[in-house]
C-alpha cells in the first residue's frame, strides 16, 4: 500500500493481497475510487455494487468487506482517502456530518481523485513528470499545494452529492428549546449580513451570555460562527451558478470583496475566484 499525508489526511493506493477486504472499519471518513475491477460491498446491513465510475463515502464506524471481480490478470486496486473527522468540521465550520449516501455515480469527482494521487505518486517518487524544473511547470511544493486545493474541491462537491444540505447543519436544539430553535429560524432565513448579538438575544428573551452559551450547546458553535458557515456556503452555490465574487460578497452581507476573499480562503482553502472558476 503507497500513502501519502496530505493537510492532515491520508491518500492511498491499495492493492489487497487477497483481492477484497475482510469485516473492518474506520475511525476516519473513507472516500474511495476504484483504479481497476469492480466490487459487491458489504456495509452495516446494506450491501451494493461499485463501479468504475462511482465514488464510495464511508462514515467512521462504519462496519464494510467486499469481495471484488477484475478482467483475468489483473490485480484489484483502489483509491482511498482517509478524512478524520475534525477535518471535515473544519471544513464545515461545525460537528462533522454523515454521509447519507454510501456511493454516488461521480466520474469527474473520480477522475480527481486518480489524479491527485498520480500526482504525488509522482512527487514522491522523484520523476519529473509533469512537476518539471523552473520555467517546465509547478514545483514539487506547488504541485502538492495544488493537490491539497483540488482534494478541498472534491470534498466539498461530495459533501453536495452525498450529505445533503440539511444534514450538513448542526444538530438542531434539543425538543422543547424554542427559543433557539427560533434563533436558528431567524439565522437560516437572512444570510444578507452578519447578525447582531444583542438584537438575536432581545428576540429570544435571553441575555448575551445566556445565548451564546445556550447556541452553542445546542449546535455546537456560537451564533456568529454558525452563520458565517452558512453564509460561506451560500457563497459557494451562488458561485458555482455563476455569479461573480463581488455579486456575491455583497449579496451576502460582507464588508467587502476582500473580507468575504479572507473568510472564504480561511474556510475552504481556495480563493473565491478560484472555486468559481473551476465549477462553471
Amino acid at each position: 500500500m503507497q500513502v501519502r499525508d496530505v493537510n492532515g489526511t491520508q491518500l492511498a493506493v491499495v492493492t489487497p493481497a487477497s483481492g477484497g477486504f475482510a469485516r473492518h472499519s474506520h475511525d476516519e471518513y473513507v472516500i474511495s475510487v476504484n483504479v481497476s475491477g469492480r466490487e459487491r460491498v458489504r456495509l452495516d446491513r446494506s450491501s451494493f455494487e461499485v463501479d468504475l465510475d462511482e465514488v464510495t463515502a464511508y462514515n467512521p464506524g462504519q462496519v464494510q468487506s467486499c469481495t471484488t471481480r477484475t478482467p483475468e490478470g489483473a490485480a484489484f486496486t483502489c483509491v482511498s482517502w482517509y478524512v478524520p473527522p475534525d477535518v471535515l468540521g473544519a471544513l464545515v465550520g461545525g460537528p462533522p456530518p454523515d454521509f447519507s449516501r454510501s456511493v454516488v455515480r461521480a466520474p469527474r469527482l473520480r477522475n480527481e481523485l486518480l489524479r491527485a494521487a498520480g500526482r504525488l505518486a509522482v512527487t514522491r517518487s522523484g520523476d519529473p513528470g509533469p512537476v518539471g524544473p523552473p520555467g517546465a511547470g509547478p514545483g514539487r511544493d506547488e504541485a502538492v499545494a495544488l493537490v491539497e486545493e483540488r482534494l478541498v474541491l472534491v470534498l466539498l462537491r461530495l459533501l453536495d452529492l452525498a450529505a445533503p444540505a440539511q444534514a450538513r447543519r448542526s444538530p438542531e436544539p434539543e425538543p422543547g428549546d424554542a427559543r433557539i430553535a427560533a434563533v436558528l429560524d431567524r439565522l437560516r432565513a437572512d444570510l444578507s449580513s452578519a447578525p447582531r448579538l444583542a438584537d438575536l438575544a432581545g428576540e429570544a428573551g435571553m441575555s448575551r451570555e445566556h445565548l451564546v452559551r445556550s447556541f452553542t450547546r445546542a449546535t455546537g458553535c456560537p451564533p456568529y460562527a454558525w452563520h458565517l458557515q452558512a453564509r460561506l456556503a451560500e457563497g459557494r452555490r451562488r458561485l458555482r451558478g455563476g455569479l461573480g465574487v463581488a455579486e456575491v460578497a455583497h449579496g451576502l452581507g460582507f464588508a467587502d470583496q476582500a473580507h468575504f476573499h479572507r473568510h472564504f480562503t480561511a474556510a475552504y482553502a481556495i480563493t473565491p475566484g478560484r472555486y468559481r472558476a473551476v465549477n462553471i
